[in-house]
């Protein structure tokens, strides 16, 4: 390509030079073959002629240099506007799942929301069961067990506090009260003996049997007693119980070995 063009313009040159001399000898007067020829007037029209046609070549060498860079300009913005295109179409589907997890994150927000003021309620079903429940029950640990439903009370009520924590607390008190029906303790207390309303307490170590009977002796040994669950009181026991009572504790703290002993259980409460 690069030969035929330097053909061309070699031929445009040659038809320059042509048509120059032609105009040249056209413009002479009558007689003009009797006239002698000029030959620097030749070779000035010849060297015009040249001069022409280089800037014709240059003027056409840039524009084909132009014509490349446009061309290749033009494809380099073909491919960026089909880059752009793919780019879109990855964001548009990425916008859409975007939109996707928002909505179910808002919806697993809204359930989430509901099943917590849910439980939250269940919760306070179940404390105040509990709660009732403890009241209705033998009076051991007291204050152990008071202290216990105030906490998780407080607990249930904190902003701070999340579900799960919530949920964990009351299982746990629930779990605790559980096992207090399947162990047997010894520990002390200070109890009224008697009339509850005639503030005599005295210092006692306390057997719980599970939750079946509360029993209690004395620091010395030499008085036991249970508590009535018809009379909601501590009451004391005749002296032919205080070896039986004795041998249980005993037992309780591991002092001695397990066996069979008969306690005196009492009436049963009708609830």
């Amino acid at each position: 390509m690069h030969c035929f063009h330097r053909q061309k313009t070699g031929l445009i040159k040659l038809n320059l030079i042509i048509a120059m001399l032609l105009t040249l000898v056209g413009t002479r007067e009558p007689g003009w073959a009797d006239a002698p020829i000029d030959p620097l007037g030749i070779h000035q029209t010849e060297s015009e002629a040249i001069a022409v046609s280089q800037q014709t070549q240059q003027a056409e060498d840039r524009w084909a240099e132009e014509k490349i860079a446009l061309q290749r300009r033009y494809r380099s913005l073909q491919s960026d506007e089909e880059r752009l295109a793919r780019q879109h179409t990855a964001l548009l589907a990425q916008v859409t799942a975007l939109k996707n997890r928002q909505a179910e994150a808002e919806r697993t927000m809204a359930e989430t929301a509901r099943v917590q003021a849910e439980l939250q309620s269940h919760l306070e079903v179940l404390m105040q069961r509990l709660e009732t429940h403890i009241d209705r029950d033998l009076p051991f640990l007291p204050d152990e067990r008071q202290q216990r439903m105030a906490e998780i009370k407080t607990v249930l009520v904190q902003p701070d506090t999340n579900i799960a924590e919530r949920s964990r607390r009351v299982m746990e008190a629930l779990k605790v009260e559980t096992e207090y029906g399947q162990t047997v303790e010894v520990y002390q207390q200070r109890i009224p003996i008697g009339d509850p309303d005639a503030d005599q307490r005295i210092m006692a170590d306390i057997l719980r049997v599970g939750r079946l009977a509360l029993f209690w002796r004395s620091p010395d040994g030499k008085c036991v007693g249970q508590w009535d669950r018809v009379a909601n009181q501590w009451t004391p026991l005749p002296d032919s119980h205080r070896r039986t009572i004795n041998d249980a504790m005993e037992m309780a703290l591991k002092r001695r070995t397990i066996d069979m002993v008969n306690l005196p259980l009492g009436r049963i409460a009708q609830q």
